[in-house]
């Protein structure tokens, strides 16, 4: 037997196409009901089974128009419908002259012996309703009830899920507001922790005599900053996740010349950044790294009063990456140093911290210091 199914969702013909070549039926398929008219005009079907709801032409126009042409009018007609449930709709279905009317989902095996029952009562002359008993009036009058009422009810359930979408919305936009409180709390409280225990370095240093220590309890407090301008940062933006590293570079920068007590009109501050949101996983190492290298150029680059520049810059790479460099025209590191094998504190804080951002780190030597930093924006 030749089967037509029609149907304007892919996966349902699908299934159907499987299910009755797999029971040894041909099968075609159509998508909507014009396309099935054009092709039952070419070639003779044996059965049409065809959902209701569809563009172009639904299955109620195809099923009337089949019914009234003279050289289809005896060819099997099933309704399977999920949007066309209601009694009146089967009804209409047969006044229409549809031989049976299925709701899905129906049961595949029981759907499959009932379509063969019926085609087996068709080959052996069983009495069949081969068009409408009522005028082409009353048919249209039918058909224009069926539709108005689908349409109400697809409006009411359009409404219905709309509202719950609205409520939804509403109940993850107070989610979301209270999470940014939240956020915003913690990079507070952090921030304020971070000032604490800066505060208390500080108090701590005032008794020491020892300027080895003292300068290393600066450096500690230099990176305390650091860190807590990062979240002073989101604290006071918009993105609670992410810092505009650019901006942040700035006020830095200016930060550590003020800290070093550094004279502006002997060491010149240069920045070329681009703006560049990361994300605070990644600010963070990124941001004691540029405070590492900052800090080594204005203790060590400048001695016996002499005058420079230093260049600190950001910008993103045609590899994707980024370039994070901090620079200086002073006296330059020894040429023979390996900076990867230096055990002094900030250089192992500097190599641990660019092998956590997965970073390459490399000096150029000529004319000064020239640290680089090219690092890709990983989710932290």
């Amino acid at each position: 037997m030749k089967i037509l199914i029609v149907d304007d969702e892919e996966k349902s013909r699908y299934l159907l196409a499987r299910l009755f070549s797999g029971s040894g039926h041909a099968v075609e398929e159509a998508a909507d009901g014009k396309i099935a008219l054009e092709m039952l005009e070419k070639e003779a079907y044996d059965l049409v089974i065809s959902d209701i709801l569809m563009p172009v032409m639904d299955g109620y126009a195809l099923c009337r128009e089949l019914r009234s042409r003279e050289g289809l009018r005896e060819t099997p007609f099933v309704f399977l419908t999920a949007t066309y449930v209601d009694e009146k709709d089967e009804r209409f279905a047969l006044q229409l002259g549809a031989d049976r009317f299925y709701r899905k989902p129906v049961d595949p095996r029981t759907f499959v012996r009932e379509i063969d029952l019926l085609l087996e009562e068709i080959r052996d002359g069983k009495q069949r309703r081969l068009g409408p008993e009522t005028d082409e009036k009353e048919i249209l009058t039918l058909y224009n009830e069926r539709l108005i009422n689908k349409l109400e009810k697809k409006i009411v359930a359009l409404e219905n899920e709309i509202a719950e979408r609205k409520r939804a919305e509403d109940k993850a936009r107070a989610a979301i507001e209270e999470n940014e409180v939240l956020l915003r709390e913690v990079h507070h409280r952090v921030k304020n922790n971070m000032q604490l225990v800066s505060s208390l370095i500080n108090l701590s240093a005032r008794g020491l005599k020892d300027p080895a220590a003292l300068d290393v309890l600066r450096q500690i407090r230099l990176r305390i900053r650091s860190i807590s301008m990062i979240h002073e940062k989101l604290m006071k933006s918009g993105d609670l996740v992410r810092v505009d590293f650019a901006d942040f570079l700035d006020d830095m920068a200016i930060h550590f010349f003020q800290f070093y007590k550094a004279d502006p009109d002997r060491i010149s501050l240069k920045l070329e950044v681009v703006p560049v949101m990361l994300p605070v996983g990644l600010a963070v190492p990124c941001a004691l790294i540029a405070g590492e290298l900052m800090s080594n150029a204005l203790k060590h680059a400048f001695p016996g009063g002499r005058r420079g520049k230093i260049l600190v810059g950001l910008k993103p790479l045609e590899s994707g990456e980024f370039l994070l460099r901090v620079s200086d025209d002073g006296v330059g590191f020894p040429e023979t140093a390996d900076i990867r094998k230096m055990e002094t504190l900030g250089m192992t804080i500097l190599n641990a911290l660019v092998a956590q951002i997965g970073g390459r780190l490399e000096i150029l030597r000529d004319g000064g210091s020239d640290f680089r930093i090219t690092f890709a924006r990983r989710p932290f």
